[in-house]
């Protein structure tokens, strides 16, 4: 089993690990505890981590064993006709198609690289988890890097009742700073709203430009105009990062008319009519759904960052 799975991950660009389910409900209890110190957002917490924290993993489910999997991705581009003007999009790694693959990996994990077993998706951090499997280490920016991929890339995690032996005495890592950071400070110098610090590695995530425009509401007004860089998220740090390889690029083909461009730019929250099925239709497609005021609030900030830059 243990030869089938690596042959598995190795025939697909993979990178694999697994430990005891038990270290699950470790990075669990990690998160909380770091929440309870003051070091991670109290917001942050209860919007994006306090649903994982619901007991770690079913204890008589059979399920033992933890799987972790690092799948290379490249970000993608979205075109916008705005007047005359084509606008091409940046979505970084993961935001397409990011909860579907999730159940492709699982289907495909189950059938080629762990037949005959159960595998169901676990819910945790995963870069911690998989900080803790000795997959990936993190850089000063708080993403995590896999060797020989770098940090673009998505994380998969499963609890399976496998036969996955692990070595006499093997213990969780702990969570390891990449050396190249020591002496860098790229992401440091290139985060434009300050959310990465010199005097530790957890991010200011309530400062990241990637939890303000990934979450409704306005865009306050210390985030500077020409911050704005891609569609949702942001790239600025990694793409600064000497570690990381050039950004690569693929085309979604997704393109959206100057009405369905102007319908999300100016979102009066009615969404009704043709114009707005083109464009729910067009954002299920590129694995967004539901998010057209998000989206239509930051192609506005990023129409105002390139008028700024040029």
């Amino acid at each position: 089993m243990v030869e089938q799975i690596q042959d598995w991950a190795s025939q697909r660009g993979y990178r694999v690990a697994w430990g005891p389910a038990e270290v699950v409900a470790t990075v669990l209890r990690e998160v909380a505890a770091r929440r309870d110190s003051g070091e991670i957002d109290e917001g942050l917490y209860g919007n994006e981590l306090a649903a994982l924290n619901g007991g770690g993993f079913p204890r008589d489910s059979g399920l033992t064993t933890v799987v972790v999997i690092v799948k290379p991705r490249p970000a993608h581009t979205v075109t916008f006709k705005l007047g005359e003007t084509q606008i091409q999009a940046v979505l970084p790694p993961t935001y397409v198609r990011y909860q579907p693959l999730f159940d492709d990996v699982r289907r495909d994990l189950q059938e080629h690289g762990l037949p005959g077993a159960r595998v169901e998706r676990v819910g945790a951090p995963l870069k911690l988890l998989a900080a803790s499997l000795g997959l990936v280490r993190y850089g000063l920016n708080n993403v995590t890097y896999a060797p020989g991929i770098g940090s673009y890339l998505q994380l998969f995690g499963y609890l399976t009742d496998a036969a996955l032996p692990l070595p006499d005495g093997w213990r969780p890592k702990a969570p390891t700073l990449l050396q190249e950071c020591e002496t860098c400070g790229a992401c440091l110098s290139n985060c434009p709203t300050g959310a990465i610090a010199e005097d530790r590695v957890l991010l200011h995530a309530e400062r990241c430009l990637t939890f303000i425009n990934e979450n409704p509401g306005s865009i306050p007004a210390w985030v500077p105009t020409w911050a704005h860089n891609g569609l949702i998220g942001c790239l600025l740090c990694q793409r600064s990062c000497p570690v990381n390889p050039p950004l690569p690029l693929e085309c979604t083909g997704v393109s959206f008319t100057g009405e369905e461009t102007q319908a999300l730019m100016g979102d009066t929250g009615e969404r009704s009519g043709p114009v707005w099925d083109g464009v729910r239709a067009k954002l299920k497609e590129l694995g967004q759904p539901s998010s057209e005021p998000v989206l239509g609030r930051n192609l506005r900030a990023l129409v105002e960052a390139s008028s700024v830059q040029h």
